[in-house]
C-alpha cells in the first residue's frame, strides 16, 4: 500500500504545475505576477505568449479602498473560491472545482496605473486546464462588469 502512495503522489508531483507567484513582498505592489509554466493550464494578463494570454481588467473608475472590497467580495463569490492572502491591491485566491476539489489559483494585482487589474489563474494540478482558467478570468470580469466596476468582455 505504502509503494502505490508513492507511485500516485509522484504522479501528482509530476503533473503539478506552479502555485501562486512565488515573488510576493510583503507589502505594496510593485511587483509583477509570475509568468505561466510551459503546460496549457494558465492564464495571465502579463503573458505575452498568446497561448496564456488574457486581457487585463479595465476598471471604470480608478481603484480605491471601497472598489478594492466590492472586487474581492467579487471575486470569493467564484465557484469554489477561499482568500489565502490579500491586502489593498493584491488578493491571492485558492477556488476548488466542484467534483474533485481540485485547487486553482487566482491572483489579481492592481496594475501601476491603478486603472487595470492584472489577473493570473493557473491549475495545480495537470497539463491541460480545458479552459477553465481562462473561463474564471472571463466569469470574474463580467461580474464586475455586471457590478459597474469595469469594463464588460473585451472584443
Amino acid at each position: 500500500m505504502t509503494a502505490i502512495r508513492f507511485v500516485v503522489l509522484s504522479c501528482l508531483l509530476a503533473m503539478s504545475g506552479c502555485a501562486s507567484t512565488g515573488n510576493v513582498p510583503a507589502s505594496g505592489t510593485a511587483f509583477k505576477l509570475d509568468g505561466c509554466s510551459p503546460f496549457l493550464n494558465c492564464v495571465s494578463s502579463e503573458s505575452s505568449v498568446g497561448l496564456y494570454q488574457v486581457q487585463s481588467i479595465e476598471l471604470l473608475q480608478p481603484l480605491d479602498p471601497s472598489s478594492w472590497d466590492r472586487i474581492k467580495s467579487t471575486a470569493l463569490e467564484l465557484p469554489g473560491a477561499s482568500l489565502e492572502e490579500a491586502r489593498y491591491g493584491y488578493a491571492n485566491i485558492t477556488c476548488y472545482s466542484d467534483f474533485f476539489g481540485f485547487p486553482d489559483f487566482l491572483e489579481i494585482l492592481v496594475a501601476d496605473d491603478g486603472r487595470h487589474l492584472n489577473v493570473r489563474s493557473q491549475s495545480m494540478l495537470g497539463f491541460y486546464d480545458l479552459g477553465v482558467n481562462r473561463a474564471r478570468v472571463e466569469r470574474l470580469r463580467e461580474h464586475l462588469a455586471e457590478k459597474d466596476i469595469a469594463v464588460g468582455a473585451v472584443q
